[in-house]
């Protein structure tokens, strides 16, 4: 992880630091944020805990594995910080620093993404009964750790682009633009991805 000195908080040390201040603890996100634009450690410390979990498994979504999602969510959270003074309140800070990570993570493994993906002219026009169709209520002795568990074991370009278009809410045109692929290998990965998904779904029943 890059640590110069422009960075305003060593992430590794995080663990380090007191508790914050009774104050922090009850602060209004509008607080938290002026506070940590003021480079206040304690304020920091106080988002990190209160978003490190849900980021991280977001940043696994995109990951190779579990380190590469660490580093990926170590680097969103320098990248929250040097921008904290950016958020305006115009959305709920979970959801700023949640675009945040995606952005950064898809950035981090766009290069490899593309490497990883080799589609042929079939695999886009894959016929009609190939496309399994993916649904969640049906696979009822599943939990959501389940789903999840599997959704992080697909190859990294059928997760990518599953996790942009289905969880992520992006469309194919967006994900075409951000991973330098074209539209019709987006769909052929999304189709491949949701079919290997509900294999692994059935076979973990």
């Amino acid at each position: 992880m890059n640590s110069n000195s422009e960075h305003i908080i060593r992430l590794e040390d995080l663990e380090d630091y007191l508790k914050p201040k009774e104050i922090l603890l009850n602060s209004s996100e509008q607080e938290l944020v002026l506070a940590c634009a003021k480079g206040k450690a304690a304020a920091q410390k106080r988002v990190y805990e209160l978003f490190a979990g849900k980021m991280l498994n977001i940043c696994r979504r995109y990951a190779k594995d579990k380190d590469h999602a660490q580093d990926l969510m170590h680097d969103g959270f320098i990248k929250v910080f040097m921008n904290i003074q950016s958020f305006k309140g115009q959305s709920s800070l979970q959801t700023w620093i949640t675009r945040i990570m995606i952005n950064n993570s898809i950035s981090a493994i766009r290069k490899e993404v593309r490497k990883g993906i080799k589609v042929s002219l079939e695999d886009i026009q894959i016929a009609q009964p190939e496309i399994v169709y993916f649904e969640l209520e049906d696979q009822q002795n599943l939990n959501a750790a389940d789903v999840f568990k599997k959704i992080t074991e697909l190859p990294l370009g059928y997760k990518t682009v599953f996790s942009m278009y289905v969880l992520d809410g992006y469309t194919h045109r967006e994900i075409a633009a951000e991973l330098d692929i074209t539209e019709g290998t987006s769909k052929s990965q999304l189709a491949k991805a949701k079919k290997m998904l509900a294999r692994k779904l059935r076979e973990a029943q």
